[in-house]
């Protein structure tokens, strides 16, 4: 736990995150997923696993192509995902979930889903509205 008594609502921002992650990522070693790889995994189960453009997955997640592209090579040697030309344009590379794929993705959100439920626990729905509404305004304070 970090304790800046000069920073209070920066530290109490960051134990929050720091546990939050930290529990997230446990379990996703238990499924053999690296962090950061949830998200795009998450992203891809959207809209009934559709396949998408891997530029309109770099800008769902904010990282840029090169980010996205090495995100999805590691996931295509994996099994994970998949990639092909789109029919519509042959420029656009469109990526989409193996069923291997499918069904870690889904594991992934079964572990986020059950973070979310253990912390959301701790506040009343009224807290948890009140929180998302806060978290909100800190974040657009600070991309500023």
């Amino acid at each position: 736990m970090l304790i800046f008594n000069e920073f209070p609502v920066g530290a109490a921002t960051l134990n929050v995150v720091a546990a939050h992650r930290a529990k997230t990522e446990a379990g996703l070693r238990e499924l053999g997923v690296y962090p950061g790889q949830e998200m795009l995994l998450m992203a891809l189960l959207q809209d009934n696993a559709r396949a998408k453009p891997q530029a309109e997955l770099a800008e769902l997640l904010a990282v840029n192509h090169a980010t996205i592209a090495k995100s999805v090579r590691r996931l295509t040697t994996a099994g994970v995902v998949e990639t092909r030309r789109s029919p519509a344009d042959g420029r656009v590379t469109l990526v989409g979930l193996t069923e291997n794929g499918l069904t870690l993705a889904k594991r992934v959100r079964s572990v986020c889903q059950a973070v979310e439920k253990q912390s959301a626990a701790a506040l009343t729905p009224q807290e948890q509205a009140e929180y998302i509404r806060l978290a909100g305004k800190m974040t657009a304070a600070l991309n500023k």
